[in-house]
């Protein structure tokens, strides 16, 4: 089944028609794709993908994490729909970010890494709150690496704390 990377909808355990299972199992059953965490109908679900797929968030994280994604085959995303924003959202982002180590741990390398998924959002919604633990990641060794298959490193996460960190200072859009 050609699709856009399988870390997207089609195979998540939010899809409502995978009933609660991970993978492709349920791909050609009859009922429509719809993500029960963002009460969102799902029109193209092999190319549509958010921060809360088992392969960024394996403990099946039920609170959305960053925007919605759309891609291609190519393997290209770009954005689709925002994140909520309620108060549940920005605290649970607040606490994923607390716990970002400088160590980045192996992560399924296509589309954007969860942890930087945490640290942008927060500097979409110019979360105050986030300024101490943004500080503290853009502060870490650009260069640390993961120790798995993919080498990952710090740098886009360093990069974008910086970033959210000026959007922050600089205050509301």
């Amino acid at each position: 089944m050609p699709n856009g990377g399988s870390d997207c909808c089609g195979t998540c355990w939010f899809n409502a028609k995978n009933k609660g299972q991970t993978g492709y199992d349920h791909a050609q059953d009859s009922e429509p794709d719809f993500c029960t965490i963002r009460d969102l109908p799902i029109e193209d679900p092999f190319y549509t993908y958010c921060g809360n797929h088992p392969h960024r968030r394996p403990n099946r994280d039920p609170i959305p994490i960053g925007p919605v994604y759309t891609g291609d085959s190519s393997g290209a995303r770009e954005f689709w729909l925002p994140s909520p924003d309620t108060e549940e959202v920005r605290k649970h982002l607040l606490a994923l970010l607390s716990q970002i180590e400088e160590q980045p741990r192996s992560e399924y390398p296509i589309g954007i890494y969860a942890d930087e998924v945490v640290v942008w959002q927060l500097g979409e919604f110019r979360e105050v709150r986030a300024l101490e633990h943004l500080r503290r990641i853009a502060s870490f060794r650009p260069r640390a690496a993961e120790t798995g298959p993919f080498g990952r490193t710090r740098k886009g996460l360093v990069r974008l704390a910086r970033k959210a960190l000026d959007k922050i200072q600089r205050g509301p859009a």
